[in-house]
């Protein structure tokens, strides 16, 4: 049960390409509005809350790359029904590839480079 849980919870990574990125762009801003709060109360920034030193197509894939890709491989191998589901995950980790911050806040309807947009949360 826990692992379904998990699958449900991450999967924004097993979505089609354009939900893929939407979700990008709202966690992302997630994270990033939380590594704004941490600098301005003085504390360390978690890394990958970091707009100054992240972007958030490198966090996604790093987040496949290194965290989900492995699980959903892993899930795969214990579950064969679900292997033609979890694949979508390397899909999109190639679709990544094509795009840097710029290109993809452009394609989502943000003018502004990824360095120079504020989000808020919904």
């Amino acid at each position: 049960m826990e692992i379904i849980i998990k699958c449900a919870d991450t999967s924004n990574v097993l979505r089609p390409g354009l939900v893929a990125k939407q979700w990008a762009v709202k966690i992302g801003a997630e994270f990033f509005a939380q590594g704004d709060l941490e600098r301005s109360m003085g504390l360390k920034v978690t890394p990958t809350c970091d707009r100054k030193s992240q972007t958030l197509v490198g966090l996604q894939k790093g987040f496949i790359d290194f965290c989900i890709g492995p699980f959903f491989d892993s899930v795969a191998e214990l579950w064969p029904l679900a292997r033609d589901i979890m694949a979508q995950v390397w899909t999109n980790r190639s679709m990544w590839d094509a795009y840097d911050d710029h290109k993809l806040y452009s394609e989502m309807g943000y003018a502004l480079p990824a360095s120079e947009c504020q989000f808020e949360m919904e």
